[in-house]
């Protein structure tokens, strides 16, 4: 009863429905193709028809020993690892063979006519045995070759889901990320400047907004990207005095270009968290250009890398950083990254 619900399940599927429809296209058109070919040969419209007779019996006959292979027998014993089904595979197919063509093979009689026309009759048998085997292993190699193509597009599947998980996550990652740090800023603002922490707290409102309900398609409009960064630097600007030199271009010809979201904001925020001296000059330089058809993000800024009693962050926003370019632009990103006693700068290079 379970082979019986098996066999149900198969012929009710609408993907085995497509793969019997294809078989039996092909039948006909080898059929067809052959009985064509004889009425041109031979001009004889009844010899063609008798061809498509017999030629239609006879393919029919292997179609029958392909499919029986395909549906029953080799996903029921040939592709199992018992070797006991392995070897019950081969003899079942050498009874059901011999017996699906005991008509083909009855026509030999003892008193044909001469010793020639008999052994003629012993070749034909071996080269039919042998076209119904290679109907065996047809079925073996189709199946094969359809689980393989399912067994690739199932892992696909798998990795794209892995990706948009992980990238989910690092997403997820980058806004408390980005809260924290600004968060940073702003304190220290309420102790030196009550009024402009003030300023800053609307203004982070306005990048929040931006982070948590702009953000999530998987690509945003450049343009966008660089409004929320704009607004990031002037955050900046409040907290900094004119000890700070802080620069910044955006040349964007195409209004259509698309990036990942919030994909510029780590370095961004390190170059301010790494980039100022609270008794030194600093400066702080970024760009974001269009060349070719391609985004170029580049930012200078001095350097002053925080000591270990720093709790500003520990660093996961480059590690982020990097891991959302792997993902999203395999391939299609460069980086270049130098860092001097004095200067950190930082190019990357984006292919949408």
């Amino acid at each position: 009863m379970k082979i019986l619900e098996e066999i149900k399940k198969l012929c009710l599927s609408r993907y085995n429905l497509f793969v019997i429809g294809v078989q039996v296209a092909i039948y006909v058109l080898l059929v067809s193709i052959w009985s064509l070919v004889i009425m041109l040969l031979e001009h004889d419209v009844k010899a063609a028809k008798e061809s498509m007779c017999v030629n239609s019996f006879v393919l029919f006959l292997l179609l029958i020993v392909f499919m029986v292979n395909f549906y029953l027998l080799v996903p029921y014993l040939f592709e199992t690892k018992n070797k006991t089904k392995h070897w019950a595979f081969w003899i079942i197919n050498l009874l059901f063979i011999t017996l699906w063509n005991h008509h083909i093979f009855s026509i030999y009689n003892e008193d044909m006519p001469n010793a020639p026309i008999r052994v003629g009759f012993y070749q034909f048998g071996v080269m039919w045995m042998i076209l119904n085997y290679t109907m065996v292993v047809a079925a073996i190699f189709v199946r094969y070759y359809i689980r393989h193509n399912i067994l690739r597009r199932q892992l696909r599947e798998e990795k794209q889901k892995m990706t948009e998980a992980e990238l989910a996550w690092l997403k997820n990652q980058l806004n408390p990320h980005f809260l924290f740090n600004t968060l940073n800023n702003i304190s220290s603002l309420t102790q030196t400047s009550p009024n402009n922490a003030q300023k800053a707290i609307e203004q982070l409102s306005e990048l929040l907004r931006y982070a948590l309900y702009e953000t999530q398609p998987k690509e945003v409009s450049l343009n966008g990207e660089i409004a929320f960064i704009k607004n990031y630097i002037n955050l900046m600007r409040i907290r900094y005095g004119s000890n700070v030199e802080i620069k910044s271009q955006f040349v964007i010809h195409n209004s259509q270009l698309l990036i990942a979201p919030l994909v510029f904001l780590t370095p961004v925020e390190n170059a301010f968290k790494h980039g100022i001296s609270a008794n030194k000059p600093s400066f702080v330089n970024i760009s974001i250009t269009e060349d070719n058809g391609k985004i170029v993000f580049l930012c200078e800024n001095s350097n002053y890398p925080k000591n270990d009693t720093d709790k500003s962050g520990k660093g996961i926003g480059l590690e982020n950083m990097y891991r959302r370019l792997e993902l999203i632009y395999p391939e299609r990103y460069h980086i270049e990254q130098q860092i001097t006693a004095e200067v950190y700068h930082l190019k990357i290079i984006i292919k949408p």
